[in-house]
């Protein structure tokens, strides 16, 4: 066989190959479902911003989250709409952080255009720097932040869509300034 051959076979082996890690990613997808949309710790740390007690790490976290909130958004932007008062929205949202991805989830009221609570609820940030995302008092200034023009992060906050950054961690802060302002973008595009 000359080596035009033994590409050409090589190629259609790799396509075969390629194939076939497609149709089994999306048979587990299929199978694994809605599920592996939604964690115990995201769903308790949204019905904890809501003031609802959980038992974190519980699948009990997850049924009760879903008798409160219905699906709506799957990907890198997970989005949730509340049953009972449909202006509430739930979201996780994962993006790249300084040195792996961070993840957030926050609940939002659409028809005020306002945070309720936000938590990161993954990071692996340098600890005691930006580490200190995950903190209450990092999390906090995001209660009640009108977001009409998006959030920003500012050295001293003036303004009610504004957040202060960790101190040393301006890198992290900025990857959840991103992370939010790409969540909230989808918020609104979702009719």
């Amino acid at each position: 066989m000359n080596h035009s051959g033994a590409m050409l076979l090589e190629f259609k082996f790799m396509l075969i190959l390629a194939t076939l890690c497609s149709a089994l990613l999306m048979l587990t997808r299929a199978t694994v479902g809605e599920r592996a949309e939604l964690t115990p710790r995201t769903a308790s740390a949204i019905l904890e911003m809501l003031g609802e007690e959980t038992i974190p790490g519980q699948s009990v976290a997850i049924d009760h989250f879903k008798a409160v909130f219905k699906h709506r958004l799957s990907g890198r932007i997970k989005l949730w709409q509340s049953v009972v008062k449909p202006e509430l929205w739930a979201c996780e949202a994962t993006g790249n952080g300084m040195w792996a991805e961070i993840t957030l989830v926050f609940v939002f009221n659409r028809a005020g255009r306002q945070i309720i609570g936000l938590r990161v609820v993954e990071q692996n940030e340098t600890a005691g720097l930006g580490g200190l995302i995950a903190e209450e008092t990092f999390c906090e200034q995001f209660a009640d932040l009108h977001t009409e023009h998006g959030v920003e992060m500012a050295a001293a906050r003036v303004m009610n869509n504004q957040f202060d950054a960790v101190s040393g961690a301006t890198v992290s802060s900025r990857a959840v300034e991103k992370i939010l302002n790409r969540a909230l973008n989808a918020l609104n595009d979702y009719n």
